[in-house]
């Protein structure tokens, strides 16, 4: 987690998040921009198991994730849960291994973008980080969330 930054200049901050079909968060992450997607999906299934009963845990039938989080602990963590995995592997050179096509993978991927284009073009506050201290951040990220909540379900 970035904490504060002794005055210097933050060069960025990345948001993982895991939403429910309407595009509304359910887990939100944040991670300094240099570090690796793949190592920030545990981190995102943990809080939600935290916050959530075990009984809806266990529904979560799938996880659709771009290509940042093609990795082979995060397919086995998946795996060991009994969730499936719908994350496009990431095209190697060296390698000549056929991808396989997920169905509906744009469609659903679409619900995630949505919440990011929420996020962004909605709340002044989280599109440029002008906090220095990550809870500050995360903190306005969680109110920007609760307006998503009220707006969709009011």
């Amino acid at each position: 987690m970035i904490g504060y930054d002794g005055f210097k200049r933050i060069t960025g901050t990345k948001i993982h998040v895991a939403v429910e079909q309407n595009g509304l968060p359910i887990s939100i992450v944040t991670s300094p921009a240099n570090v690796h997607d793949s190592t920030r999906l545990v981190g995102v299934m943990e809080n939600i198991s935290d916050h959530l009963s075990c009984y809806i845990t266990k529904k979560i039938k799938s996880v659709y994730a771009d290509k940042g989080y093609d990795s082979k602990i995060i397919r086995n963590y998946l795996k060991n849960r009994n969730i499936k995995d719908c994350i496009p592997k990431r095209n190697y050179k060296t390698k000549s291994e056929r991808t396989s096509h997920h169905t509906n993978y744009n469609k659903t991927r679409f619900v995630v973008e949505r919440f990011f284009a929420w996020l962004k073009c909605g709340f002044h506050r989280t599109r440029i980080r002008y906090e220095r201290i990550a809870e500050n951040y995360l903190a306005f990220v969680n109110i920007a969330s609760i307006m998503m909540y009220w707006r969709v379900l009011g």
